[in-house]
C-alpha cells in the first residue's frame, strides 16, 4: 500500500504533542510495509541528519517553506475572505502546485492521508485531481478549540489572530470531513460529538505510545530512584495557550497551596518554545525550575515524584496524559486533561477541579509516595503500534 501523506507540521524532529503523535504514526505505517511520502511546511529547514533520519520511514519527501514575502502577506489576506487563518498559510497555487502534483501523481499513493486539517486545501485538490481517496486524521474539533482561545484571549493582536483563526473554520472543517472517505478522530469524545451531528464516517484512533522495553526491570527501577530529583513536575508545549494559561494557573494558584503544607517543594517545568509569561513566572517563583527542549521526555518524567497536568481548557486527547501513565508515576490532572481518553484508563488519574483540592492532592502523593500501577499490557493494547493495522484494513475495505 503507498499513501500521501499532508502533515501540517513538519512531523520531526518529534518535540512536541502534534509531532509526538504524526512521528509515531509514521513509524507504525512503515513498520507493517506501508510506503510513504510526506507533504509538510516548516518554518526551519531541517538539519542533514534529521532528513536522514525522515527518510529511514519515508520513501520521498515534499517539504514546503512557509512564505514571510510582501506578495504572499497578500495573497493571505484575500484567502482571508474564504479561509481560516492558519489555511491560508498551507494553500500552494501555479507551479509550486503543478510541481506538488505531478509528483504525488508518479508516487501513484492508493490515499491521501490529511494529518491535521489546516492542511485541507491542498489535499482535497490532489484527492480530487488525481481521483485518489481522502482520508482525514483530526486532532479537535478545531473550530470550538479555537472559539475558546478567542474567548480566553485579552490582548488586542492576539484576539485578532484568534478571530481569523475562527473565520470561516466551522465550515471549512465540517465541508472538510464529509468530502472525506474516512476521518479517524484522536478523541473517543470529540467522535461522539462529530456523531450526534450525524457524520457515519468517522473512526476513533488513539495516538501510538512507545513503551520503554525495560521499563519493569530491577535496573529500570533503581534507575528511576536515583533520578528523583523534582517533586512535581509538567512536560508540554510551552507557547500553546491551554498549555500556557494551565501553568500560570498552577504557578499562581496551586503552587501556594501546596507551599503551605511543603515550603521547600521542588517544581520542574519543562517542555519547547516557553513563551515570556512562562520564563518570568518561573524565574520569580524559588524551587521552580525551567528545563525548554528537553531531549528526552522519559528522563523528565522519571525526575519528578508526582507528574500534572493543569491544562483548563482544550479539545482532542492531551498526549502527556497518556506519556505519564508510561511512566508509573502517580497523576494529578483536571478534568479537560482527561478528555477523550478511554474509560479503563481514566481511574488512574487523581482528578481535581480547583486550585485548592489540585494543591492538595499533590500534597497528598508527596506525603504519602505510591507508585501507579497500570497494567502496561492494558496500555499497549489501547495505545501500542498495532492499532494502525486496523486503519491499513479499513482502506483497504474501501480500495
Amino acid at each position: 500500500m503507498k499513501i500521501t501523506l499532508i502533515c501540517h507540521d513538519i512531523p520531526y524532529p518529534p518535540n512536541r504533542g502534534a509531532r509526538v503523535e504524526m512521528w509515531r504514526r509514521i513509524k507504525a505505517f512503515y513498520d507493517i510495509g506501508v510506503e510513504l511520502q510526506l507533504i509538510s511546511w516548516f518554518s526551519e529547514p531541517l538539519q542533514p541528519e534529521e532528513i536522514a533520519e525522515v527518510k529511514k520511514y519515508v520513501k520521498e519527501i515534499y517539504l514546503i517553506p512557509f512564505q514571510h514575502t510582501l506578495g504572499s502577506f497578500a495573497r493571505r489576506i484575500i484567502d482571508l475572505l474564504q479561509y481560516p487563518l492558519e489555511v491560508t498559510s498551507r494553500i500552494v497555487r501555479g507551479k509550486e502546485f503543478n510541481t506538488l502534483l505531478s509528483d504525488v501523481r508518479a508516487f501513484h499513493p492508493d490515499v491521501i492521508w490529511l494529518d491535521g486539517i489546516h492542511g485541507g486545501e491542498i489535499a482535497d485538490k490532489l484527492s480530487k485531481n488525481l481521483n485518489v481517496l481522502l482520508i482525514t486524521r483530526s486532532h479537535n474539533i478545531e473550530y470550538l478549540y479555537y472559539r475558546r482561545l478567542l474567548a480566553s484571549t485579552t490582548d488586542f493582536t492576539s484576539k485578532l489572530r484568534r478571530y481569523l483563526s475562527v473565520s470561516h473554520l466551522e465550515s471549512f472543517e465540517k465541508d472538510l470531513l464529509k468530502r472525506s472517505a474516512l476521518f479517524y478522530d484522536i478523541s473517543a469524545d470529540d467522535l461522539k460529538f462529530w456523531q450526534s451531528q450525524g457524520f457515519k464516517n468517522g473512526r476513533y484512533l488513539p495516538p501510538i505510545v512507545e513503551f520503554p522495553k525495560d521499563n519493569n526491570s530491577k535496573e529500570a527501577c533503581d534507575e528511576i530512584s536515583a533520578n528523583l530529583l523534582y517533586d512535581v513536575v509538567f512536560l508540554g508545549n510551552l507557547k500553546v495557550d491551554n498549555n500556557v494559561a494551565g501553568i500560570v494557573w498552577f504557578l499562581t494558584q496551586v503552587l501556594p497551596v501546596i507551599r503551605s503544607a511543603l515550603p521547600s517543594v521542588k517544581v520542574l517545568i519543562a517542555g519547547s518554545n516557553p513563551v515570556k509569561k512562562i520564563k518570568q513566572l518561573c524565574e520569580e517563583h524559588q524551587g521552580v525550575s525551567l528545563s525548554i527542549n528537553p531531549a528526552s521526555s522519559i528522563a523528565v518524567y522519571q525526575s519528578g515524584r508526582v507528574l500534572m497536568n493543569p491544562v483548563l481548557t482544550g479539545s482532542g486527547v492531551s498526549i502527556k496524559s497518556i506519556e505519564m501513565l508510561v511512566s508509573g508515576r502517580p497523576i494529578v490532572s483536571t478534568p479537560q486533561g482527561i478528555a477523550g481518553l478511554p474509560e479503563e484508563v481514566r481511574k488512574f488519574f487523581k482528578i481535581a477541579v480547583d486550585a485548592q483540592s489540585f494543591g492538595e492532592e499533590i500534597v497528598r502523593l508527596l506525603s504519602t509516595p505510591q507508585k501507579l500501577n497500570v497494567d502496561q499490557g492494558l496500555l499497549e493494547s489501547l495505545f501500542g503500534p498495532q492499532i494502525i493495522e486496523g486503519v491499513v484494513s479499513d482502506i483497504n475495505s474501501l480500495l
